[in-house]
């Protein structure tokens, strides 16, 4: 595919962009100080905060300028511009959650699931985002879309996420394109995860980092120059197929030797079983299981050098502020394992941060709910995530 040149229309939709987060990461904020965040002209950013405006994304803030004269009028993100929802599936259960534009949780639903096809799952889905409007009381006509995280890969035969068989993400996308009336995104979550982390959580003032996501498997979402990276085909941060012990345990991929066959909660579960010792759930083992239990020590022990390995190779590649360990995991598994890696090995990065190099994830498990639903509003005004005619503009004419 060759470059193109950035036309005025685009440049209009990224400056447009980059006012929208000014104002939702600094505000309350005056143009004048938006046009001195961003470099753009006092004529430029009031055109378009009246556009974002227009649209019911920003709204004037009281101001608590007390100086004599008209003071300057703050802007604010309008919480109730619009709305999204996000599902987080996963084996054995799906994470529900109705956000406001600001990221906030209005309504979180968890329901727990059998092995569903990717049919049943839109069908699920599609009666659960009509519930979750009337519980929410939500205006209907403000619903921007739907976001779903899903463990990946995506399109890749023969691959399925630990305990899901034949699971095929893409063909959910599709599917719930036939019964819902509404956009849908879909990531894998660990680019859910990073996505929540820069925008609600510890990660808000960094723009290159990694997440690393234990939950079932293992993942991670990658976040460079403030945009996660998804990769030709959706399947970047696939960390749990990175081989680190070449000819070791057999993977669902076909390949051995897969770091999430050490470090994961399948693995974990897999290799309680392997002593004798069944369970059903990843609650059951966080809640009848700790770091001192003897099989759970054994199998820390032999996973944590291969997770040392694959993170040093995130920071040879990605060379990140830092790398953030997260999750659904159980948080006193997340805590050991924090404990447990010590000193990484040395690498090209680390060294010019002010960050430490590797830190707990700041969210808790609904993160990747949370990322699933910032992704409607990142695919409608962040440049980086659409195609160049904006859906958002016609989603707003139709209201």
């Amino acid at each position: 595919m060759l470059l193109s040149a950035t036309n005025i229309v685009k440049a209009k939709l990224i400056n447009l962009w980059v006012v929208f987060e000014t104002i939702r990461m600094h505000g309350p904020i005056p143009r004048t100080q938006i046009a001195a965040a961003t470099g753009l002209s006092k004529a430029s950013v009031s055109n378009l905060v009246d556009e974002l405006e227009g649209y019911d994304l920003v709204v004037a803030a009281k101001s608590r300028d007390r100086r004599v004269g008209k003071p300057p009028t703050p802007l604010t993100i309008n919480p109730s511009g619009v709305f999204t929802i996000g599902f987080h599936f996963d084996y054995g259960r799906m994470i529900s959650v109705v956000a406001n534009l600001a990221g906030d949780v209005i309504l979180r639903e968890v329901v727990g699931i059998e092995q569903l096809s990717p049919s049943e799952v839109a069908t699920l889905i599609s009666s659960k985002v009509e519930s979750l409007v009337t519980e929410s009381k939500i205006d209907r006509a403000r619903l921007l879309g739907v976001g779903v995280a899903t463990p990946g890969p995506f399109g890749v035969e023969g691959i399925s996420p630990p305990r899901l068989p034949g699971w095929d993400g893409l063909e959910l996308k599709r599917r719930l394109a036939d019964v819902l009336d509404l956009p849908v995104v879909l990531a894998n979550d660990g680019q859910c995860a990073v996505t929540a982390e820069w925008r609600f959580g510890a990660a808000r003032n960094l723009t290159n980092f990694v997440y690393v996501f234990i939950g079932n498997g293992l993942g991670s979402g990658v976040m460079i120059h403030s945009a996660a990276y998804g990769g030709g085909s959706g399947n970047a941060g696939e960390f749990g197929h990175l081989i680190v012990v070449p000819g070791g345990h057999a993977c669902s991929c076909g390949n051995r030797g897969c770091l999430e066959t050490y470090m994961s909660v399948d693995s974990a579960l897999r290799y309680l079983a392997s002593h004798g010792v069944a369970v059903e759930s990843i609650e059951a083992f966080e809640s009848d299981f700790s770091p001192s239990h003897p099989l759970v020590s054994q199998w820390l022990d032999e996973g944590v050098e291969p997770l040392r390995l694959g993170l040093h190779t995130l920071e040879t590649l990605f060379d990140p502020e830092t790398i953030m360990l997260g999750g659904d995991a159980p948080s006193w598994l997340i805590d050991e394992i924090m404990q447990r890696l010590g000193s990484l090995y040395p690498s090209v990065s680390g060294s010019r941060s002010e960050h430490p190099r590797l830190m707990s994830a700041g969210l808790d498990h609904d993160a990747v709910a949370r990322g699933a639903a910032a992704l409607p509003v990142l695919a409608n005004l962040n440049p980086q995530y659409r195609e160049l005619e904006s859906e958002l503009v016609s989603h707003m004419q139709r209201r």
